[in-house]
């Protein structure tokens, strides 16, 4: 899974680069408006069920839970496109995205491709067909960025080569899941659908929708906060671009961490806590000093070569993309720690928790930015104080997905803290060394 991963990202980024010398900041911005909707839909639509795929024992019961999940997402992204083309000019307007005008009818279908390809994709974490997932990811990943960099060439630079190079991903992966990597996939989708036994499964997995459901939904809509809320307090395209631009960088890792550990660890840590639940803080320690010690190599390198690095790789016009990733190491360290551990929650039934920890999470992030546009402060400093409170934020998450696997939490809290710190300093004062300039962390704590 991590190899199959790696392979992945290793392809994209090479795509990267060449589509950021064809495409400018202001189309990844309006993307990046995009994407919240259609990333939203696309979690809310399937009400969680998708996540208790690994959970019935018998083959028979998890039939009826995929097809009240197919039932369910395809039925809301429905109702969601008419409700668009009633009520989507409205909408935009409300929320101040008008830049997005017809794209909006877009939404609907792209979000339910998405959920295809994640019901998919949890299906093959059931039947733990992890090896066969790679030559798919990797096809996918290919064929899709192909487009991608075709559509900027042949067609033109514009977002919609964003928005529709999303689609032909996620409908190939889908695709070559159901065709390679699941065993029997179309006998069992085609299987007489059973209404009374589908009902039985909504009300099994009924803490799925009531808090992995509504905590999935905050996590894919908190994390898109910036994107939608910014346009909104007057900040251009143009600045939301490089926001965008920096974010997928900084959340590859975590999506390699993610992809790579966090489907495998769900997994084991099920097993473990059903035969020998005393040896679950072992293993959750063992993946939390990993985790550690691979999240501070990424800080390091961010904090030092972030501005440098952006200019170097994909030319001066993104150096702003460089400051924000640096800007936002802190955050994206303390979360790459916390991401495969978060399984944890649902292993153990702690979806309330869960639940709770993102609606203060998402809250936080809206007062920050609500707060930081308020004062009327540059790009820069808006995303200085959002940053620093979701380092605060996935903090006090690791702390609690410690406590949930039975360690001591303050020790290892204060470790992680004492030496994020060492780092930060060393880090800040390498980059000034090297290129005579401050990190923009101390400007802004200045």
């Amino acid at each position: 899974m991590f190899s199959s991963s790696g392979v992945s990202i290793i392809l994209q980024f090479v795509f990267f680069y060449l589509l950021s010398k064809i495409y400018a900041p202001a189309d990844y911005g309006l993307y990046g408006i995009f994407n919240v909707y259609a990333a939203t839909l696309g979690n809310l639509a399937s009400f969680g069920y998708n996540q208790a795929f690994i959970l019935p024992k018998e083959e028979t019961k998890f039939k009826h839970l995929l097809h009240l999940t197919i039932f369910l997402s395809t039925l809301t992204c429905l109702l969601f496109a008419v409700a668009m083309m009633v009520f989507g000019h409205w909408t935009l307007h409300q929320l101040g995205h008008q830049q997005l005008g017809w794209y909006i009818h877009l939404v609907a279908p792209i979000a339910w491709l998405m959920i295809i390809d994640r019901i998919s994709s949890d299906w093959a974490v059931r039947v733990k067909s992890f090896k066969n997932q790679m030559w798919t990811s990797v096809t996918a990943t290919v064929v899709s960025r192909c487009y991608n960099l075709a559509h900027g060439l042949l067609i033109g630079p514009n977002a919609i080569g964003l928005v529709l190079t999303t689609a032909w991903q996620h409908t190939l992966r889908a695709i070559l899941y159901f065709r390679f990597v699941i065993p029997n996939a179309k006998q069992t989708l085609v299987t007489a659908w059973d209404p009374p036994a589908m009902l039985a499964m909504a009300r099994t997995y009924g803490r799925y929708p009531t808090y992995v459901h509504w905590s999935n939904v905050l996590v894919i809509f908190s994390a898109g906060l910036p994107a939608a809320l910014l346009p909104f307090f007057g900040y251009s395209l143009v600045d939301l671009g490089y926001y965008v631009h920096a974010l997928v960088l900084l959340d590859i890792p975590i999506r390699l961490m993610g992809a790579g550990i966090a489907s495998v660890f769900t997994q084991k840590a099920s097993e473990i806590l059903n035969d020998r639940p005393h040896e679950l803080w072992r293993h959750g320690y063992a993946l939390f000093r990993n985790m550690l010690w691979l999240s501070l190599v990424f800080l390091a390198i961010v904090l030092v070569f972030g501005e440098w690095g952006y200019g170097l790789v994909f030319g001066e016009n993104w150096q702003k993309a460089g400051l924000l990733a640096e800007v936002l190491a802190l955050h994206f360290f303390f979360r790459m720690i916390s991401s495969p551990l978060s399984a944890i929650f649902f292993v153990i039934k702690a979806e309330k928790q869960n639940f709770y920890f993102h609606f203060a999470l998402t809250s936080a992030r809206i007062l920050s930015l609500w707060t930081a546009a308020s004062l009327q402060l540059d790009f820069m400093a808006v995303m200085w104080w959002y940053g620093l409170t979701n380092a605060a934020f996935y903090l006090l998450y690791l702390g609690m997905i410690l406590r949930l696997l039975g360690g001591s939490v303050w020790p290892l809290i204060t470790k992680t803290v004492v030496v994020a710190v060492l780092v930060i300093a060393v880090a800040c004062v390498i980059r000034f060394a090297i290129f005579n300039q401050h990190s923009p962390l101390l400007y802004g704590i200045w």
